[in-house]
C-alpha cells in the first residue's frame, strides 16, 4: 500500500487523527498538488479545526481557482471557525468573481444563520440585483 492509498484508506475509516500525519507528509514530499491540500483541508475540518481546514482550502484554491468545491469548503470553513471577516470578505470575493454562485450562496439554508449580520445583508443585496 502506497501512501496516498494510506490516506485514503485512513480517511474511508473516518480516522482523521491517524490520516493527519500521513496527508502532512504527502505534502511534504510534492506541495504543488491541489487535491492534496484540499484533502489536507477535509482532514483538517473533520477534527474541528476550522481556521486550519480554511487556510489549507485556500491553498488548494491557489492551484485551482475556479474550482466551485474549494470555494464551498473555504467560505463553511470560514464560517464554522466563526470567523465572520474572513466569511464575508470571501463571500465578496466570489460574489464578484464567481457571479453563478450567488444564488447558492445567499439562498443556502446551510448558511442562513448569516442573515443576522448587517453585512452579509448588504452583500445580498449587492449582488442580488
Amino acid at each position: 500500500m502506497d501512501i496516498i492509498e494510506k490516506y485514503e484508506s485512513l480517511a474511508a475509516a473516518g480516522k482523521w487523527q491517524d490520516a493527519l500525519p500521513v496527508i502532512e507528509e504527502i505534502i511534504n514530499i510534492n506541495p504543488d498538488i491541489d487535491t492534496s491540500w484540499f484533502n489536507y483541508g477535509v482532514c483538517l475540518d473533520e477534527l474541528g479545526r476550522h481556521g486550519s481546514a480554511a487556510e489549507a482550502f485556500i491553498k488548494a484554491h491557489e492551484f485551482k481557482p475556479s474550482d466551485s468545491g474549494i470555494h464551498y469548503r473555504i467560505f463553511r470553513s470560514f464560517f464554522l471557525a466563526n470567523d465572520l471577516d474572513q466569511t464575508f470578505e470571501f463571500c465578496n470575493y466570489l460574489c464578484e468573481s464567481f457571479k453563478d454562485i450567488r444564488e447558492t450562496l445567499f439562498g443556502s439554508e446551510e448558511f442562513r444563520e448569516l442573515t443576522k449580520y448587517e453585512l452579509f445583508r448588504k452583500l445580498e443585496a449587492k449582488y442580488s440585483k
